[in-house]
Order: C-alpha cells, then sequence, then structure tokens
C-alpha cells in the first residue's frame, strides 16, 4: 500500500454533506424518470426492453451484464410494463453515472490545496456544476431516457475512474481490486467500456510504478478481473434453448464471434489522416450541443488546472479522452452513444474548473465582510445557472419522450388490421419496425396469430424483392411492409399505401380503392379516380399527406406529375421515388402516397385543397380537367397554430428550408487557398485528383421525422453526377432519427467533408448540388421557398470548373 495523497475528508463532515450524492441522485432520477419514454420504442431500445425479461441473448456483443441486470431490475421493480421498467432502468442507471461524477470531483477537492482556500460549503458547488452539467447534456439525457446499453456502459466506465481516483487518494488497494471486478463486468457488457486500459495502465504506474513487482497485489487485481467475467457463463449455459438469440454460443466459434462483434468491425477506424481536422470539427459541434461555452471554457480550464496542481489524474483524464476520442471520432456508427463516455470525463474537467479562481477568494474576502458573502452568492448562482439553463433549454425544444408513442401506435395499427382476420398475411419488415411488436409477443401476451399474419425478419442477408416472392410461394394471400421500399418498385412490383403500411402487389394492380371516389381525367389521358386523405387538419409546418388513385387507358409516353393548392400554397411534387407514368399499366389503378408540406407563413385558418395536372415532359404547367378547369376541389383543410415554429429570421437568412424541417444555414466549399460560400457564381477551381473541401452548416428547424441522408453531388451540364457522397449527417455522427427523434428543433450542427475529384475527370465546368433523402424511401426533401411553394429537391451551391 502506499501513502494516501490526502487525509482530508471528502468536502467536510457535516451530515448535509454527506446526503449531496444521494440527492443528486434523487434530483437527476426523477427528471429522467419524468421524460421517460412510456412504452415501447422502435429498433434496439425494443429488444434491450424483452431480451432481459425472456432471458435471451441480444444481438452482438451480446451485452450479458446488461441482460442480468436488466432482469433483475425489472423483478425488484415490479412497476408499469417491462418496457416502462426497462426505460426506468436507464434513467437509474444515467443517474447513477452522474453522481458518479459527483463523487469523482468530491475525490478530486479533498486532494487539492484548494481546499484550504475555499470555504467548505462552496466546496460543494465543484462536484454539483460538474454533475447537472453532465445530467443537463443533451446526449446523456436522450440516452437516460429510453431503455438501451450505452448508458450502462458510459455507467461502468465513470465506476472505473471513481474507483481509481479512490485508489490513488486514499493508498488502499481494496480499491484497486473493486477497479479490477469492474473492468471485468465491462469485459462481458461491450468493448467500448475497454478503450480506456492504456489510460488506466499509464495512471496506475504512475502511481505505483514498482507495480509490475508486485505478485501479490497483480495475482488480486487479476483475480478480481476474473471475478468480474463470470457473466459471460451466462452464454453457453442459455444458449442451447435461448429463445431469442443464437443458439451456438457453446462452441468457441459461435461464442467468439458473437461477443466480439466480427460483421460489426466494418465500422471501425472508417477515417484517415486526412480526415482528422474534419472530425475534429464534427466533434466540436457536438460538444457544443453538450455543454455552453461558459462550460467550455471551465473545462479547459479544469484541465490546465488539473496538470498543474494533480499532474497524476491529469494524465488519467487526459490519456482517457485521447483513448476514447480518437477510437469514437473514427467511426461511423453508435459514435454519440460512445461519446457518452468521454463527456462524462469532460465533465468532471468542468467541475473542477470552478475551483481554478479559488486563489481569488482570500483577496475578495479581505475587501470586506458584505463584498465576500455577494461573490459568494453570485458564484453559487453562476454556478446552478447554466446547467438550470440548458435543462429548460432542452424541455423547450422536445427531449423528452413522455409523449412518444409513434412506436405504441405502430403495434396497435398492426394488431387492429391484421388481429382475428384469418388473412394468412405476410408483414415483412426491418429489424425496427419488428421489435416493437416482439416487445408486446414476449412481455404482454400480445403475439399475432400466424393464420392472421406472419411477421417476417428481412435483413441484407436476403433483398427484399426475393423475400416478397419467397412468401407468395408459400402460399400467403398478401404482402405488405411498413415503408416505402424503391428496391421493391425497382423489382416490378406495386405498392399501394394503406394507412401505416404498404401492400406488396404483383402489377398490374386492380383492387385498389380510394376512401374518396372521384372521377376526372386530366387532359383526357389521366383518369384520378379517387384520394385518401388520412386527416383534414394539419399544423403550420407540418406536411398534410395526400395519396392519389390514378390510372391511364392506354401507355404515356411523356411524364405526368400531379400538383396541389393549399390556399396561396402551391406544391410541384418531384418525380424521385415514385412510379412514373412511363411505368404504368394500362388499367391500372396506380396509388401514390403525396406530402404537401404546410408553409410556417401560412396564417390559421380554413383552406380549400386544389389537384392539379402537369406534363413535365411536355413543358405544360397546367393541363386542362375534365371539369373544364385546370384544378379540382378536393376538401376543406383546417390549417392549426405550431408552437414549434422557427424564428423567421432563421427562414429568411437560411440558405434553404429543406421539407419544413431541417434548414441549410451556410455552405463553405474550398479547394487549397480559394473559397466560397453557397450561391456563388464564379466557378470555384478544382484539380483533378485533389481534394475538394465543403462545410455544411444544418439547422434542426422542427423535429424530424425520418432518418435523413445527406447527399452531394458534383454534376455535369445534363444533371448527371461525377463525384457524389450519400452519408448520415456528420459522417455518420448524429443521425437525424434513430429509433426516435436525435435532432431537436432549434439544434445547429457543422458537417464538413473531404470530397476528392476523380484524377481522370475531363476538364470542364461541373455544378455542386446537395440535400437530403429519406434513409429507406430514398425521397428527397423538397426545397421550400419563403412563400411555402415547392422550389424542387437539391440546392445548387455554384460551379466547379475542374483543371
Amino acid at each position: 500500500m502506499v501513502a494516501p495523497v490526502s487525509d482530508r475528508p471528502l468536502t467536510g463532515t457535516g451530515w448535509a454533506e454527506r446526503l449531496f450524492p444521494a440527492l443528486v441522485f434523487a434530483v437527476v432520477f426523477a427528471l429522467y424518470g419524468l421524460t421517460a419514454a412510456p412504452g415501447v420504442l422502435f429498433g434496439d431500445p425494443s429488444e434491450y426492453q424483452f431480451v432481459p425479461a425472456v432471458l435471451g441473448i441480444a444481438h452482438p456483443p451480446g451485452y450479458a451484464f446488461y441482460i442480468l441486470l436488466a432482469k433483475l431490475w425489472q423483478i425488484l421493480v415490479p412497476v408499469g410494463t417491462v418496457a416502462w421498467r426497462a426505460n426506468l432502468l436507464s434513467a437509474a442507471v444515467g443517474a447513477g453515472a452522474v453522481t458518479g461524477v459527483y463523487l469523482i470531483v468530491r475525490e478530486l477537492v479533498a486532494a487539492s490545496s484548494v481546499s484550504r482556500i475555499v470555504p467548505r460549503g462552496l466546496r460543494l458547488w465543484a462536484p454539483l456544476f460538474a454533475a447537472l452539467s453532465l445530467a443537463t447534456a443533451t446526449d446523456v439525457w436522450q440516452h437516460g431516457i429510453h431503455a438501451n446499453a450505452h448508458i450502462v456502459s458510459a455507467a461502468l466506465v465513470v465506476v472505473h475512474l471513481w474507483l481509481l481516483i479512490r485508489w490513488w487518494r486514499t493508498g488502499r488497494d481494496r480499491w484497486l481490486g473493486l477497479f479490477g471486478v469492474a473492468v471485468g463486468l465491462s469485459v462481458t457488457h461491450h468493448p467500448i467500456t475497454l478503450m480506456g486500459l492504456p489510460a488506466y495502465g499509464l495512471f496506475i504506474l504512475a502511481v505505483r510504478p514498482r507495480l509490475l513487482c508486485q505478485g501479490r497485489v497483480l495475482l488480486m487485481l487479476a483475480g478480481c478481473a476474473l471475478l468480474g467475467l463470470a457473466p459471460l457463463l451466462y452464454y453457453p449455459w442459455r444458449s442451447p434453448s435461448v429463445p431469442f438469440g443464437p443458439t451456438d454460443m457453446r462452441t468457441w466459434e459461435g461464442f467468439w464471434g458473437h461477443v466480439t462483434a466480427q460483421g460489426l468491425r466494418i465500422n471501425l477506424f472508417h477515417f484517415g489522416l486526412a480526415d482528422q481536422l474534419d472530425r475534429a470539427l464534427v466533434f466540436w459541434s457536438l460538444l457544443r450541443l453538450q455543454f455552453a461555452l461558459p462550460v467550455i471554457a471551465l473545462l479547459v480550464v479544469g484541465l490546465l488546472w488539473l496538470v498543474q496542481r494533480l499532474p497524476k489524474p491529469a494524465l488519467l483524464l487526459g490519456s482517457f479522452l485521447a483513448c476514447h476520442l480518437l477510437f469514437t471520432l473514427n467511426t461511423v456508427q453508435d459514435v454519440m452513444a460512445y461519446l457518452l463516455i468521454p463527456f462524462a470525463a469532460l465533465s468532471i474537467a468542468a467541475g473542477v474548473g470552478v475551483l481554478a479562481p479559488a486563489p481569488l477568494w482570500d483577496s475578495v474576502s479581505k475587501a470586506g465582510r458584505g463584498m465576500g458573502w455577494a461573490a459568494r452568492v453570485l458564484f453559487v448562482f453562476l454556478v446552478l445557472l447554466w446547467p438550470f439553463v440548458q435543462a429548460v433549454t432542452n424541455l423547450q425544444r422536445g427531449i423528452s419522450l413522455r409523449d412518444f408513442t409513434a412506436a405504441e401506435n405502430w403495434v396497435t395499427a398492426v394488431h387492429r388490421r391484421f388481429a382475428g382476420t384469418g388473412e394468412g398475411a405476410a408483414l415483412l419488415a426491418a429489424w425496427e419496425y419488428l421489435t416493437p411488436l416482439w416487445v408486446h409477443a414476449y412481455t404482454q401476451d400480445g403475439a399475432l396469430d400466424e393464420e392472421d399474419v406472419a411477421l417476417v425478419y428481412v435483413s441484407t442477408a436476403i433483398p427484399w424483392a426475393e423475400a416478397v416472392w419467397r412468401q407468395l410461394e408459400q402460399g400467403r394471400e398478401a404482402v405488405y411492409v411498413p415503408d416505402y421500399r424503391p428496391a421493391l418498385r425497382e423489382a416490378g412490383f406495386r405498392l399501394l399505401p394503406e394507412r401505416v403500411l404498404y401492400r406488396v402487389v404483383v402489377p398490374p394492380a386492380a383492387d385498389a380503392a380510394p376512401e374518396y371516389p372521384l372521377d376526372v381525367w386530366a387532359d383526357d389521358r389521366v383518369r384520378i379516380l379517387g384520394y385518401d386523405l388520412p386527416s383534414q387538419a394539419v399544423r403550420v409546418g407540418e406536411p398534410l399527406t395526400l395519396i392519389l388513385y390514378q390510372s391511364v387507358t392506354e401507355p404515356l409516353a411523356g411524364i405526368w406529375m400531379p400538383y396541389a393548392r393549399l390556399g396561396s400554397t402551391e406544391a410541384r411534387w418531384t418525380t424521385d421515388s415514385r412510379l412514373l407514368t412511363t411505368e404504368w399499366l394500362p388499367g391500372e389503378i396506380v396509388a401514390e402516397r403525396y406530402e404537401l408540406p404546410v408553409p410556417f407563413t401560412l396564417p390559421p385558418g380554413e383552406y380549400a385543397l386544389h389537384l392539379g395536372y402537369a406534363d413535365l415532359s411536355g413543358g405544360r404547367a397546367e393541363l386542362l380537367l375534365s371539369t373544364g378547369r385546370s384544378t379540382v376541389e378536393l376538401e376543406t383543410i383546417k390549417v392549426l397554430p405550431n408552437s414549434q415554429c422557427p424564428a423567421e429570421r432563421v427562414l429568411e437568412g437560411a440558405v434553404a428550408n429543406l421539407g419544413n424541417q431541417v434548414a441549410l444555414l451556410d455552405a463553405r466549399a474550398r479547394s487549397g487557398w480559394r473559397g466560397r460560400e453557397a450561391g456563388w457564381e464564379e466557378p470555384l477551381a478544382v484539380r483533378a485528383g485533389r481534394p475538394l473541401h465543403l462545410t455544411l452548416t444544418w439547422h434542426a428547424l422542427t423535429t424530424p421525422r425520418d432518418s435523413y441522408t445527406v447527399f452531394i453531388h458534383l454534376i455535369d451540364g445534363a444533371g448527371r453526377p461525377v463525384l457524389g457522397h450519400d452519408y448520415t449527417p456528420l459522417g455518420g455522427a448524429c443521425p437525424t432519427y434513430l429509433w426516435f427523434p436525435k435532432w431537436l428543433p432549434g439544434q445547429s450542427f457543422i458537417d464538413p467533408y473531404r470530397l476528392v475529384v476523380p484524377a481522370d475527370l475531363s476538364p470542364g465546368d461541373y455544378w455542386l448540388e446537395v440535400g437530403l433523402y429519406g434513409m429507406t424511401s430514398l425521397r428527397r426533401l423538397p426545397v421550400v421557398d419563403l412563400t411555402g411553394h415547392l422550389a424542387g429537391d437539391r440546392v445548387i451551391l455554384g460551379p466547379v470548373r475542374v483543371e
């Protein structure tokens, strides 16, 4: 055992100070619990709800520790549904991680000479500031209100840091032994928790350089780590009869392949050395979403203060942050989940930064008793103000999932559609749509009878078209999918919208019937049979959904498209991801879903919805209808006010408004020392084979309704892409929607890209276009101008001259 760093009490000996950790936990747990999702969600969160309940095995790496922890929690906390209990577990674990940060900063306060300078009462605020700054950070809060294993990863790593700091401060090896147990448990949970091992090793050797020669301590540490590995025995015990998960984990190949997530390694170390500046810019953008600028300044001050006052903890935190950030920022999936860990470490530094001005206390106090108390009150106010402002801001932006019922509504809709029908249908769905149904099937006796509908999981192993053919060949009466799949349309199938589903039909489709029949011809060529209008009321800024049923009596050689008017707003829909008139079969019924974005500038009230048709190939903007007019009135739509409308200055100052959901605030392109801003007219010269740097700034206008992909294309004069990049925003780091909305209204994101112009690209003039499209539907978000009209589906930034 080494001599302790300090034998001073943590921050005092009063009973109030001893209760502070419990108070921190209670407050944060209440905050997360009150804003937690009430039930099931889409995708992985639902898996984390039902797999522990049935003692299954989750997707790689398996999460043995989480499964056992969640199962124990679901037994000991019999409150509400299993889904709600799992969400509540995340709230408790998140509150525990925040409390751990409080304890770490308190240890650092006790170990430093600052304890002699700052009055005992004020020494409470440094750890409290660190804890509350982390608790109200967007990323941590979002993970604390829904079932997930990543908040457990963050909590485990905070325990690592606290045990090491505790060992360093007290010199007692029992804390090192507990650290070994915690590391062992982390191995059974997720590999991301082990990224700090090099930092841990450096710190342990810096504290006790002769540790490698102390065999007894090393054996104790190894034994404790082996004890922590005990949850791994769950896999071979449970695998042979597991109700959900792999059944081959009694074999070494099956065991090792699952716990090391071999199939997911393609996501690791995705970026090279040339991308590191861009990745640093991505991190800065994400950091700004977590902490206000004063907090970021304090965390920088805190790191510097640690280097000066407590170099060994500074070594631990500094090397820990370096290891985690280098790994996480060069990964392309689960980035926000992995960043929970470095954000926790940075909040520790922010708490320490509060101590930096401590030497000023003596001089302030000497200036006068009244001034000293006034300074202390102001200090406490400022320390508590920033986390409070952050909490209120996040609540106003809609971070709470308390009202998130989209997944529950999906389950209800599926049961209403199929339960008891005896239809013998098949519902083909990707992971995110099946997991909520599995939660109800496994934990709420909500399994659907296969005589009504069979749930079929479609993954990358089986293409969508092949999966449909398999079901049809097995005699299924009908096949449905939950979302629009262009791959099915390209394979020749028809996708007929039916409320929350699409029915997959082998053409020609002849049995689709509109809810509101209509018999109107456009130029005597296209027949409008009717329409569905799921709702006749819509809020400002949201889309009005319209499903049209159409047909032709003979083939059309040109592309015709409908358009709609709502009040003074006109929507000219684009042709992407639609079955174009050139592909329609004579006599078949073609049903297409359209969305009309209601502009933020449209005053609430009642407006007539008009429908018209245009001949895009022939250049005729308005075709004559059989009614004798260019449009036909469908219904009266009630436009309601919306409390989430963005400020007018945001819309007016933006480069483009994409679908009333995301604004492109700024776009800057650079090649060498030459740069341009969005809307440039003079070509930006780029040499073939050299990189073109582009930095986009996105702004969430409202809560996103889908996971959007950013597309960046260099196009020629005919509009054909010659260079492109399509990916999730911020290089995969920050999706707009993953299981639930991730971007919050009012948030801004800096999104940098480095595009290398092909060396063999012909010299000449090109244009740079950007935009967003749905990840699964591939349908582009329309550009909405200030009057609410649709202005295409891409933003042309400016010309590029390849030399």
